[in-house]
């Protein structure tokens, strides 16, 4: 019955677009808004109960489900903080652990100890770093005297050779 009663309003509203006014130079047509809505409202009351049953389950569906993800969010989020205060607490007690103990000391000592080392051989290495570019400057200045030297004769002979 209900499926007959929504036939026939289709039918009406097909009619009343039928009759509608056409707006010049275009496929569009003036109709009066009210017919509309009330063909509109009477079809949606004329809809089985089925399914306006089927559409509050489905909005009904939307609104646990739309809860349940708030609530999860917001439990996940509390489990967060916990999770990053239990961390914080241990590392602040591991630290107070660590520098309480006798291994931080002795670390600090032996880290001293390993700096001083490092420093000593990095002297080292300047100094030693030092000598072999004064040998390579003093090998430099001998080639280049012995270079000149040679140039010199070869500018000589070829001098006496012009004659």
């Amino acid at each position: 019955m209900a499926q007959n009663k929504l036939m026939g309003l289709i039918n009406e509203m097909e009619d009343i677009l039928d009759e509608a006014s056409s707006v010049p130079f275009s496929r569009k047509v003036s109709v009066d808004p009210d017919d509309i809505f009330d063909l509109l409202k009477e079809m949606k009351d004329s809809l089985p109960e089925e399914i306006k049953q089927a559409q509050w389950v489905i909005d009904e569906k939307d609104r646990i489900v739309g809860e349940a993800n708030g609530e999860a969010e917001s439990r996940l989020k509390e489990t967060e903080n916990e999770i990053n205060n239990i961390k914080e607490q241990a590392r602040n007690k591991f630290r107070q652990l660590v520098s309480e103990n006798e291994i931080t000391r002795e670390a600090r000592n032996e880290a001293q100890r390993i700096l001083a080392e490092a420093n000593n051989e990095a002297a080292k290495l300047r100094e030693q770093s030092y000598v072999y570019v004064d040998r390579l400057f003093k090998g430099s200045v001998q080639n280049f005297s012995q270079l000149a030297e040679q140039l010199e004769k070869n500018r000589q002979n070829l001098l006496n050779n012009k004659n």
